[in-house]
């Protein structure tokens, strides 16, 4: 596992095609901003449990994705909670 240390406003492209942004941090959470080709399926970890056939945890909330068009071959992917 690649662990790196990030400040806000500060990110990473993963193979030239998916950047990552810290967007933001709090007490408990980052919040984080991914953009990716259109055809990239990204799935929030606890979405892809919950696919597998195993119970949600107590604190799952799941609200629906905002995706929005960026005006290039990426797209910007917005999970709330």
């Amino acid at each position: 596992m690649l662990v790196l240390d990030r400040k806000v406003q500060q990110g990473f492209w993963i193979d030239g095609q998916i950047f990552v942004k810290v967007l933001g941090v709090g007490r408990r959470r980052v919040k984080l901003g991914i953009e990716a080709p259109p055809d990239l399926k990204i799935v929030r970890e606890e979405l892809r449990s919950r696919s597998a056939g195993e119970a949600p945890g107590e604190g799952d909330r799941f609200l629906p994705e905002e995706r929005a068009e960026s005006g290039g071959p990426f797209r910007s992917v917005r999970g709330r909670s």
